[in-house]
């Protein structure tokens, strides 16, 4: 029997003798417990996250992977305060508080657990991270950050600020992060590479590249009507449909920067329409789909 653990992250817990520890949950003995580290729950088969996967425990979440352990993130963190209202008098009864608390969160996620194990609908509810999320995911939040300072530096510049190197330095980081990035994708993701290629990308359209990787990193479903609704392809009607419409900006980024480097290799050079970016997302839907066909057809 397998035996499973809720946790609720914290940000780098080791950084001073005052930081908050992970704090997890075991329903099977009925205890809470807490941790410096994800590793040190190595007497777990499976482990469940919150939603808050923080820069300082890639390398903790890929130790755990490469043993063998199955390591899942909650995938609804909007849902919270609907969750905390459903169980409210267990929440209570367990804790003490219906406010939020460490041990009540780690003591919900387990409650969502139980409840979509009886629904049978666990998939929608925590994501599993396998080996190719422990190596990429890092790389590309990564990747984000130092563009993103980049653009700063260079804005700064166009308006008569002093950067000196800063803007060099930061390109020579930002292109071999992407560098990496690349390489590891077309070791770990299965025919990255035939992907691409159908897509009409080369190995030196590094922009488009980046963007499929980090599509094919971070959309999980094999649905294109589930990935547009993730991606935000698509516009919410209503005075508050901001609120309403919820999606993943940093996929959407990806899929932005690749959909960018194929009309720009096509000849066109305009920003990229709702239209442009749900037919590159379609393709690589059909994409993966007929790989994964082609894979069973010859056994694999």
């Amino acid at each position: 029997m397998s035996r499973r653990i809720f946790i609720d992250t914290k940000w780098n817990p080791k950084k001073n003798n005052n930081s908050k520890k992970h704090v997890c949950y075991d329903p099977e003995k009925d205890v809470f417990i807490e941790v410096d580290s994800l590793t040190e729950l190595k007497d777990y088969d499976e482990i469940y996250l919150d939603s808050s996967l923080f820069p300082n425990m890639w390398k903790q979440l890929r130790e755990l992977v490469s043993n063998g352990r199955k390591v899942y993130y909650f995938a609804k963190p909007w849902k919270w305060r609907e969750i905390r209202q459903r169980f409210k008098e267990e929440l209570k009864t367990r804790t003490g508080k219906v406010s939020k608390t460490d041990n009540g969160d780690a003591y919900l996620l387990w409650k969502v657990y139980e409840l979509s194990l009886v629904k049978n609908n666990t998939h929608k509810y925590f994501k599993p991270l396998i080996i190719v999320d422990v190596e990429l995911r890092p790389l590309l939040m990564k990747e984000e950050l130092l563009y993103k300072n980049l653009q700063r530096v260079q804005n700064a510049s166009m308006v008569g600020v002093d950067v000196g190197s800063d803007a060099k330095v930061l390109e020579k980081m930002v292109e071999d992060v992407r560098r990496e990035i690349i390489d590891k994708a077309t070791r770990l993701i299965p025919r990255f590479i035939d992907i691409a290629k159908n897509l009409g990308l080369d190995i030196d359209d590094v922009n488009g590249l980046i963007g499929l990787a980090g599509l094919l990193v971070y959309i999980k479903s094999a649905s294109y009507q589930k990935s547009v609704k993730y991606l935000g392809l698509y516009k919410a009607k209503g005075r508050d449909a901001w609120k309403i419409k919820k999606y993943s900006r940093r996929a959407q980024r990806h899929l932005i920067m690749l959909t960018n480097t194929i009309l720009w290799k096509n000849g066109e050079c305009r920003p990229p329409r709702y239209r442009d970016l749900r037919k590159i997302l379609k393709t690589i839907i059909e994409s993966r789909k007929q790989i994964r066909f082609a894979e069973r057809g010859a056994g694999v």
